[in-house]
């Protein structure tokens, strides 16, 4: 199994701000079937900008490939993950520090979607190659501790994740999994469902920020099939050990922003 991430919506907090911010994953396991989807749509009658851009995304698509790329996706044996972030409940005074409550949703989800699934050994993980510099290592240390630390009891033998940033244009599950986030932000944001009802039967896991206590639930529990990784020889460079490659400084930063977080739910 392969998890990909992406998100919809922002994380600013103006006037024109999205009133939610909302991160998918996608539990993939065979990507040809994800590149069928896009290959199928593709085949189909479609006007020349579609055919000729390449990447579809959901927020430039027309309302027919919507519901046609989402229809696809359910159709496979994918499953889907998610986390809603309500932005007017985030305090004040973590408004300014972004990538901070990016990495914590990011790593709330990835240790949810560990824990529930039972995944064990080296778990892959792209997300789209956004990311730069410090923020981007910023974001693989935080994902790779909160992997490990979602091992509570030892029995899951968790090794550090392989984090890949991958090209959307050139992934086509990066590009699947933008469509879901996309469907799922138009339910809060709209209040209309229409998209997410189309994939509503792979949905897996929700997590709700910071709407109350119990907010965490699981949607469909017949989906979390435990899933054993085999782990890995060797990690890539993107992959961190948890005594001396984290940073102790920045992670009790991390341990700290986290708590205030937490205190929220």
């Amino acid at each position: 199994m392969k998890i990909y991430l992406d998100e919809s919506g922002d994380l600013g907090f103006g006037s024109r701000a999205s009133k939610y911010f909302v991160l998918a994953a996608l539990l993939v396991r065979s990507p040809p079937q994800i590149k069928k989807c896009f290959t199928k749509v593709r085949r189909q009658k479609l006007p020349k900008k579609y055919k000729k851009t390449p990447e579809l995304k959901f927020h430039n698509s027309s309302s027919t490939i919507k519901r046609r790329i989402l229809e696809r996706i359910a159709d496979t044996d994918t499953d889907i993950a998610y986390a809603v972030l309500r932005k007017h409940q985030v305090r004040k005074s973590l408004r300014d520090k972004q990538s901070i409550i990016y990495n914590y949703v990011s790593g709330s989800l990835l240790s949810k979607i560990i824990t529930e699934y039972r995944l064990k050994g080296t778990v892959n993980v792209f997300v789209d190659k956004s990311l730069y510099g410090l923020q981007r290592e910023s974001f693989d240390q935080y994902l790779t501790w909160r992997a490990l630390m979602s091992d509570h009891t030892g029995e899951l033998d968790i090794r550090p994740p392989k984090i890949i940033h991958a090209d959307s244009k050139q992934d086509p599950c990066i590009q699947a999994v933008d469509f879901v986030a996309g469907a799922i932000h138009c339910k809060y944001r709209d209040k209309k469902d229409a998209y997410y009802q189309k994939i509503k039967s792979r949905v897996s896991i929700a997590l709700d920020f910071f709407e109350g206590k119990g907010k965490s639930y699981i949607v469909n529990p017949s989906l979390l099939r435990p899933t054993r990784l085999r782990a890995a020889s060797s990690f890539s460079e993107r992959t961190y050990s948890p005594i001396t490659s984290i940073r102790l400084v920045r992670l009790k930063t991390f341990v700290g922003l986290q708590r205030v977080l937490a205190c929220q739910l």
